[in-house]
């Protein structure tokens, strides 16, 4: 269900400060409009196809535009100023004619073999700005729409969308803690691992081919790399000790992590293909949960060697620390945000725990959770939205949310999930083949 929209407008200029190593993105708000209007025509079934196949297809889309934070979506039936509708009302707002844009969907199944077909145009001048076509299965009906949705979002904003991508999360499975993946939009769950043991903290590859992750498979806390569709492993690191909290650079060459093999937890770097590890931390205190700005020359980690939790930031060979956080006495679990700017993380705020965020200047802090205990954040390939662990049900489930705390979702319903990843907007050619 779409959520009232608070009308403010997303400014992202090119890196203009710097402040380090750092590449500096800024995020400013305006009182323009930002999300763009585009009304859904009813979806045409063709040959074989029935209406419920495209009923199903609007229902897709429209959420899929709506959660690209980009796009206000209404459908054909929805009227002007409706109170239901405050995302219609944005198409009324602007100069005297501006333009409608109008997606005109249709659905043809033809024995196993579906095809989607979509058509994006101004419906004032009658240009058509673009025409799509996508070919599957029928049970992979979903995967289609979210292709045309990213689609839409690229042609009308130039960004990559968000609705090829997925999430993977820890989750009980038989008194196990077991790695699973979905949707971005908390559908098509599954499990990835079923080794019985304690599977924690995955992350994706940069091409979403693979998951890395902590598991006590083999007895202790090692990193190990497995495939993202069979989820068999094909990558063990092992040491004494803890090993844990992997974060993949963004070219997906190298591994941070966490490790205890020294004596004390320390952030070390692993280059993937030679299994070759540096330290990058050398100090008493705990250093751990490491996370790569999106150039990869800088990370920021958590240390507690002020006495209490608080987040750094280093460049990638470990030099130049500087300290990111003054605010709050417990600061952990930081993850820097695609667009470089923002770097979300928890604190401990009257005794609960928030999801916050600061610049990378280590200005601005924001918190943008205020209900039950909320950890583990993790930002949409495309900056724009945050999943997070919340307790905020009575149970610990995941949720994602605009990176200014609106527009909150719930994504699960399990009550044992934690330590979400989301992947890039990749998907295999092979998600959409007939199985």
């Amino acid at each position: 269900m779409k959520t009232p929209l608070r009308i403010t407008a997303l400014l992202f200029l090119a890196p203009l400060l710097a402040f380090g190593q750092s590449e500096v993105h800024l995020r400013a708000e305006t009182n323009a409009v930002t999300r763009i209007p585009v009304e859904l025509k009813d979806c045409t079934p063709r040959a074989q196809a029935s209406v419920m196949d495209a009923k199903k297809v609007l229902e897709i889309l429209d959420n899929d535009l709506w959660m690209s934070s980009v796009i206000a979506s209404f459908r054909s039936d929805e009227q002007l100023g409706d109170a239901n509708s405050p995302w219609l009302e944005l198409a009324s707002r602007g100069p005297t004619e501006p333009f409608r844009l109008a997606v005109h969907p249709q659905v043809e199944l033809t024995g196993s073999n579906l095809t989607l077909a979509a058509k994006l145009i101004d419906s004032r001048s009658g240009a058509l700005l673009a025409d799509k076509s996508y070919r599957g299965c029928r049970e992979n009906l979903r995967v289609l729409v979210h292709a045309l949705a990213d689609d839409i979002v690229n042609v009308l904003t130039g960004q990559v969308g968000i609705s090829q991508s997925r999430i993977a999360f820890s989750s009980e499975a038989a008194k196990a803690k077991e790695i699973f993946v979905m949707d971005y939009d908390g559908t098509n769950i599954r499990q990835l691992t079923s080794n019985g043991s304690l599977n924690l903290t995955p992350t994706w590859s940069s091409d979403g081919l693979a998951v890395a992750l902590t598991s006590y498979q083999a007895g202790g806390p090692d990193i190990f790399l497995i495939d993202a569709i069979s989820g068999k492993s094909i990558f063990h690191y092992n040491k004494a000790e803890l090993q844990t909290a992997p974060a993949w650079s963004p070219e997906g060459k190298q591994l941070a992590f966490s490790s205890s093999h020294e004596g004390n937890s320390e952030v070390y770097v692993m280059t993937v293909s030679t299994k070759k590890v540096q330290r990058l931390t050398i100090h008493p205190s705990v250093d751990s949960s490491p996370s790569w700005s999106p150039t990869g020359r800088e990370l920021v980690f958590t240390s507690d060697r002020l006495g209490r939790p608080q987040l750094f930031v280093m460049d990638a060979e470990g030099g130049n620390l500087r300290r990111l956080t003054y605010y709050g006495e417990y600061n952990d679990s930081p993850a820097w945000s695609p667009r470089g700017d923002k770097i979300a993380y928890v604190s401990r705020v009257e005794g609960r725990f928030n999801i916050l965020t600061i610049d990378v200047t280590g200005e601005n802090v924001s918190q943008l959770t205020t209900s039950g205990s909320n950890e583990d954040p993790c930002w949409s390939p495309d900056g724009n939205r945050i999943v997070f662990s919340s307790l905020r049900s009575g149970q610990r489930d995941l949720y994602s949310m605009e990176w200014n705390g609106e527009n909150l979702r719930r994504l699960t319903h399990r009550g044992t999930c934690a330590s979400p990843s989301w992947s890039n907007n990749v998907r295999a050619d092979a998600a959409r083949e007939c199985k």
